[in-house]
């Protein structure tokens, strides 16, 4: 019996990323590092780690045509997928299926979590965010420019912003 054919399957070239390495991003508040690529993984998925400091938080929003997968490292986050909202901490893993609204909010200081996604799906965090040139965790807050840059690509990622971030103050 053949075995199934899987993406990544051909053209894949291994590699390690060590930490603090992988092109960055200062993205709404975080700091964003591309760890794997579509590419790199001959369509299979992209892999992003984000370190934030409490605050960081998404709008509520819907990926139309992607999955998203948090898996958290250290500190905490509450994700709120399809109306319920979960707390997530180091070793847990949260999923957000595609056409189902959802956010995310950073809860401690120093939180470090990875976030998988489609394949291509990483290559938004270089549209929308700006190139970050250190290690420090930038402000929580979006810039207008990342705001901006975020509408124009809209479309692009098949991604929808429904409202604010749906959490208590």
């Amino acid at each position: 019996m053949a075995r199934a054919q899987y993406p990544g399957d051909e053209g894949a070239v291994p590699f390690v990323r060590r930490a603090d390495e992988g092109d960055r991003f200062n993205m709404f508040g975080g700091l964003t590092f591309v760890k794997a690529t579509g590419e790199e993984t001959a369509g299979a998925y992209g892999l992003i780690e984000q370190r934030a400091n409490a605050g960081m938080q998404t709008p509520l929003h819907v990926h139309h045509a992607e999955d998203e997968l948090w898996v958290v490292v250290d500190g905490r986050l509450s994700v709120h997928v399809d109306g319920e909202t979960m707390d997530v901490g180091p070793g847990d893993v949260a999923f957000g299926p595609r056409g189902k609204p959802h956010a995310f909010r950073v809860e401690e200081d120093a939180s470090r979590y990875y976030i998988v996604r489609n394949a291509g799906g990483e290559s938004f965090f270089e549209a929308v965010g700006d190139p970050a040139h250190d290690l420090s965790l930038p402000d929580p807050t979006p810039t207008d420019a990342q705001l901006e840059r975020l509408n124009d690509v809209l479309e692009t990622y098949e991604l929808e912003i429904l409202g604010p971030p749906p959490f208590e103050a």
